[in-house]
């Protein structure tokens, strides 16, 4: 699932994001202007807005050294092409997958790829059969979208809904999914294994998109609710990448 596969990539307009709860007329993020853009948000009526996912605890450091780039253009380039629709049964949710400009390790076709495979995978939101996705493109009226962005970045919009991501965290805000660069580079303390972080950070944000809160650790030993903040501490849980680990049983 880490391999990402390089393609042609489509800059798209972005229009200005939807804040969760912020009051006034925020600064919008700087997006590259296309001929005749399509309205993000589909007519299918958005679930409600859950609590924004970071929360105001310590900071932990990344496991690994790895250098990401800190800040980049503050544009997006969208995905191309589109997926099937993914479940069998629920509420259609469609998306775009975009990446930052400036970011050269990950490029926005090979990102869409890994992201449609977390989100089809059978224990995935998937399982519940109260939710299917699509992944649409550039242009496509689209119910959110699955940004990856520099922290710079991350911290910026974040900042927009009132949540402070430090550099560090990713967040949900509005209909926009903000997937941290320093993170998908380098995990998080106790995930050995990167494709399981990445499940991890995908699920747990969109969970957040879909109406899901924050749970802690049922005990040690225990797997972690995907809705745990896993990136932040396991609190002697086990990781755990998925909403339906065994495909039946929700565990959140």
């Amino acid at each position: 699932m880490g391999r990402i596969f390089a393609a042609r990539m489509t800059t798209v307009a972005v229009l200005a994001l939807a804040l969760a709860g912020c009051g006034g007329t925020p600064e919008q993020p700087q997006f590259q202007q296309a001929a005749s853009p399509q309205p993000m948000l589909s007519a299918e009526p958005s679930p409600a807005e859950p609590s924004p996912s970071p929360s105001t605890g310590p900071s932990p450091q990344p496991t690994k050294n790895t250098t990401v780039l800190e800040r980049g253009e503050g544009t997006f380039t969208t995905a191309a092409g589109s997926s099937p629709v993914v479940g069998d049964a629920g509420a259609l949710r469609r998306y775009q997958v975009q990446v930052e400009e400036g970011i050269t390790a990950f490029d926005a076709d090979g990102f869409a790829a890994v992201v449609e495979q977390v989100l089809s995978d059978e224990h995935s939101w998937i399982a519940s059969k109260k939710w299917r996705f699509q992944r649409v493109a550039p242009g496509a009226s689209a119910n959110f979208r699955i940004m990856l962005s520099t922290p710079g970045t991350t911290d910026r919009l974040c900042a927009k809904a009132g949540l402070q991501t430090n550099g560090i965290f990713s967040c949900r805000y509005g209909d926009n999914v903000v997937i941290n660069l320093r993170r998908w580079t380098n995990g998080a303390e106790g995930f050995t294994d990167m494709d399981v972080y990445r499940n991890m950070v995908i699920n747990h944000e969109v969970g957040h998109f879909l109406g899901h809160g924050h749970v802690n650790c049922p005990g040690r030993g225990k797997l972690a609710p995907v809705m745990q903040q896993q990136t932040k501490e396991l609190q002697g849980c086990k990781p755990n990448p998925y909403p339906y680990p065994d495909g039946v049983h929700y565990v959140g």
